[in-house]
């Protein structure tokens, strides 16, 4: 299975591109939320890859973050959603704020997202709620309650951004999601390069 491809973007459309690597071009559905982060064209992206084998094609979902392509493979697990579902309900909103309102049960926001209405939108809290909150581990808690001044949205970005730069040093989310969350809540404000020093520091005393 093709897990990543790397390369220069050679066509964008509005819910399909092409990467081309090694001499081969590789067709892609993605979102819009993953379209509005593409370089231009002929610039290099990197972007991981979902792929999903049918009857008669084989499909390729490509995600410029691995959350985005959690989500997308949490929301597959419900029935009744297949991919181009789960992309409208991911290009619906903040990703951030989808995270919040599946953990918190907020049906009626859930149900305002395209193609969703309230019946799926119960069926996907019930499903995914729980999921969500033993795979976002400790750091849910902290985008939930968010910064002081309701800097809700910035926390959650902030928190992300931290985890994806300990995971690109090595570290496993498990192993680092209590004292990461530690370190938020007690520097709020400070910027993610000098939260990343502190949290390396917690690290190596422990």
């Amino acid at each position: 299975m093709i897990g990543r491809v790397r390369g220069p973007l050679v066509y964008k459309g509005i819910d399909e591109v092409m990467v081309e690597a090694g001499g081969v071009g590789y067709r892609l559905q993605v979102s819009t939320t993953t379209g509005d982060k593409l370089p231009a064209l002929d610039e290099e992206v990197v972007l991981w890859v979902t792929t999903k084998l049918r009857d008669d094609a084989i499909q390729l979902y490509g995600f410029f973050e691995r959350r985005e392509q959690n989500m997308f493979l949490c929301l597959l697990k419900v029935n009744g959603v297949g991919p181009k579902l789960a992309f409208a309900i991911i290009s619906g909103g903040d990703l951030s704020q989808l995270e919040r309102q599946l953990v918190n049960q907020e049906v009626d926001e859930l149900a305002k997202l395209p193609g969703v209405g309230k019946k799926l939108s119960r069926r996907l809290v019930l499903e995914l709620g729980e999921l969500l909150k033993k795979e976002l581990g400790e750091l849910v808690s902290f985008d939930l309650v968010g910064q002081p001044g309701g800097g809700q949205g910035a926390a959650s970005i902030l928190a992300h951004e931290l985890m994806e730069a300990l995971q690109a040093l090595g570290y496993r989310s498990s192993e680092v999601e209590t004292i990461t969350a530690r370190v938020l809540r007690e520097h709020p404000g400070l910027e993610v390069g000098k939260l990343l020093k502190l949290v390396l520091q917690e690290l190596h005393r422990g």
